[in-house]
């Protein structure tokens, strides 16, 4: 399909009616003069050298030398040049187990951590396989549907936390369900399953599901991680030893009889992640083993550019222009005036030709360290393109491209928002709105990757790919917040409860004066009794009469009831713990 290059070049092509208005003009501004000095066909017998013609010939020629040269300036191209790729690979689904004994710390940094590490390592090892990412824990969850591409991948896995997953536990079958789900339905084949997981509270149903995958022809690997011996794990609560009901501390421990368990049912392998590296390249070797689908797709590598012809052609015009003969000897010498124009044309054919040709260079130059994975040395030849040719769309959007490989996302996102203006077809706006999304992805700006994902939508309505990311962000932004709520809340609950806390302080205070000032009156009082028997003793005591005892029995009794009660609030009433890990 043919396509200018510098389409906004065509433009200045909106000189060539002016021009032959003006022509026209002149033509008949020239037939009124001669009409008044006598007949107009004896009135151009007599000027010598009249050629009939011969001005409206030159007019033409120039008039198409100029066209030929705007539309040689717009560059007119066709990626013509096509190869059919055909890609092998399988549809591979990777289930991590989220739950919270995967932060335990009996290998570094902790268990989940290093299950990303591998995650990261197989994609860097993987070029045309499919992968999906499934999350579990007490639920499974599709993170990332089957997608080619690794980035968001990678991406979306630097936000994975065992807070995404309400339900606690380690619940594998369901994370089976999900992946069976996930595959081609009319496939028995090319299929595979990797469970990474400490296997702790392992279900009943994970052996039986794993049966029936087998049979529907998934092959499941396991990574088991973690220690047999286990570890402690820390409580954010408490920030401590998390304790059981007992108050004994938990442990957690890699169940690896389990894990070999379903690796056996699978008809895969279990692997025990020490070297990330190292069981990233096992697997990854255990996959290319496997019967692989082909998967045909026509990709375009390169452009033939058509400039140089239409500038030949304007060189061309202006040499035949030049060659028309002119009215008489005298004036011959003024159509040479043709001649430096028509050599200014041909050295733009040769310039443009080198520039347009070392452009091209850099480009394929720059494709081919970026499938290298040497994205800064791709960088360097796509910036080299853009120098040379500043409205150089692919080398703009590449440049984005290789700099969002480099984690330079700001960086990325201005060169992908130039590629936005200089991009004239919607598919092309929608792929570059695509990629900036995912620089906000990358950010964690979900607000902002939302909108270049409806941006890309708008543009491309059917990019699953945009729809899903869009859902995504979406989703992160209402869990930002609520987050934000519940700091609010949980800001506004603690100044309250400091408020209730000072407010007892002070009632506290005022009770043990009121106390404190009682003594003192009741001591005064028994003081001035006591004086008052000295002065006045008896014989002997008074005695209490029956009504009096009973009283007083009872206002014993009833501070008695009163301290039980207030030892028993103090002691409190064991609650059993459930189980959240």
């Amino acid at each position: 399909m043919f396509q200018f290059q510098h389409i906004n070049h065509l433009y200045a092509l909106g000189v060539v009616p002016l021009l032959v208005v003006l022509f026209i003009s002149v033509v008949y501004w020239r037939k009124r003069k001669l009409q008044k000095l006598g007949d107009e066909t004896l009135v151009n017998e007599q000027i010598r050298g009249f050629i009939p013609g011969r001005n409206a010939t030159r007019f033409i020629l120039m008039t198409f030398a100029l066209s030929a040269i705007i539309i040689g300036w717009a560059n007119l191209r066709m990626g013509d040049k096509s190869e059919k790729v055909q890609r092998k690979g399988i549809d591979v689904v990777v289930a991590l187990d989220v739950s919270k004994s995967m932060l335990a710390k009996d290998i570094s940094p902790d268990r989940l951590t290093r299950a990303k590490q591998f995650i990261m390592s197989l994609t860097d090892k993987m070029h045309n396989d499919r992968v999906a990412l499934v999350v579990f824990a007490g639920k499974a969850y599709l993170q990332v549907p089957l997608t080619i591409d690794y980035s968001a991948v990678k991406m979306l896995l630097q936000t994975v936390t065992p807070d995404m997953v309400p339900t606690q536990g380690t619940v594998i079958g369901d994370a089976i369900d999900m992946a069976m789900q996930s595959y081609t339905k009319n496939e028995r084949k090319f299929k595979s399953l990797i469970i990474i997981s400490d296997g702790e509270d392992h279900d009943e149903t994970a052996i039986q599901k794993t049966r029936e995958a087998a049979d529907a022809g998934v092959i499941v690997h396991t990574i088991g991680i973690g220690s047999p011996q286990g570890t402690t794990l820390y409580d954010p609560e408490t920030k401590s030893v998390k304790l059981d009901e007992n108050g004994n501390p938990i442990v957690s421990k890699l169940n690896e009889e389990e894990m070999r368990a379903i690796a056996g049912a699978g008809h895969g392998t279990y692997s025990l992640l020490q070297n990330t590296d190292d069981v990233a390249t096992k697997i990854e070797g255990e996959l290319e083993g496997m019967e692989q689908k082909s998967l045909g797709s026509v990709v375009f590598t390169d452009f033939t550019s058509y400039y140089q012809y239409f500038l030949f052609a304007g060189f061309l015009a202006l040499l035949i222009e030049w060659l028309l003969p002119g009215t008489d000897k005298k004036k011959v010498k003024n159509t040479k005036g043709a001649l430096p124009a028509a050599v200014l044309v041909l050295l733009m054919i040769l310039v443009s030709n080198a520039a347009f040709g070392q452009t091209s260079r850099y480009l394929q130059q720059g494709n081919k360290f970026y499938e290298q994975q040497d994205y800064k040395a791709a960088a360097a030849d796509y910036a080299k393109a853009i120098s040379r040719d500043p409205n150089n769309t692919p080398g703009y959007f590449n440049l984005g491209n290789s700099l969002y490989q480099q984690k330079q996302y700001d960086s990325s996102r201005k060169v992908l928002a130039a590629t936005e203006k200089l991009a004239k077809d919607k598919p092309s706006k929608a792929a570059v709105d695509y990629n900036i999304g995912n620089t906000y992805m990358s950010q964690q700006k979900w607000e902002d990757a939302a909108n270049a994902y409806k941006q890309t939508l708008r543009n491309n309505p059917q990019d699953v790919d945009a729809k899903y990311n869009l859902s995504y962000a979406e989703q992160m932004m209402k869990k930002q917040d609520q987050q934000s709520k519940d700091k609010k809340q949980d800001k506004q609950n603690k100044q309250n409860k400091d408020q209730k806390d000072k407010d007892k302080q002070n009632q506290k205070n005022k009770d043990q004066d009121k106390n404190k000032q009682d003594k003192d009156n009741k001591d005064d009082k028994d003081k001035g009794e006591k004086d008052k028997e000295d002065q006045h003793p008896q014989g002997q005591p008074s005695k209490l009469s029956q009504q009096q005892a009973d009283q007083l029995l009872n206002a014993l009794q009833q501070e008695e009831r009163k301290l039980q009660d207030k030892m028993k609030k103090e002691k409190g009433v064991p609650v059993k713990m459930q189980k959240d890990w």
